[in-house]
């Protein structure tokens, strides 16, 4: 299976894609940096929280997400957990 996993080169996503990898699936990373992911995986650059209509397509077309990118992951009081709810919602919805 082609497996989108956003936040790949964060705290828990470099392990979800050594997991998702040792399973024998494809696995397409998401995420602004990738020095601590796995080569193996296919690097997508494109923006999560795109408006664009073809936004599932860009992502490479998964059949599988995993969704871990959560910004200000370990600053539990941080608006952006509030603040970034809308496009989490509209991310979700577009896959």
């Amino acid at each position: 299976m082609r497996v989108l996993i956003t936040g790949a080169n964060g705290y828990l996503g470099r392990h979800v894609v050594d997991a998702v990898l040792a399973k024998g699936h494809e696995v397409l990373a998401a995420d602004f940096a990738f020095d601590g992911v796995n080569d193996k995986v296919i690097n997508i650059t494109a923006p999560i929280f795109s408006d664009s209509e073809t936004l599932y397509e860009d992502l490479g077309s998964p059949e599988v997400v995993l969704h871990l990118a959560w910004r200000n992951g370990f600053i539990h009081n941080a608006m952006t957990h509030i603040d970034d709810l809308p496009n989490h919602f509209h991310f979700i919805d577009k896959m």
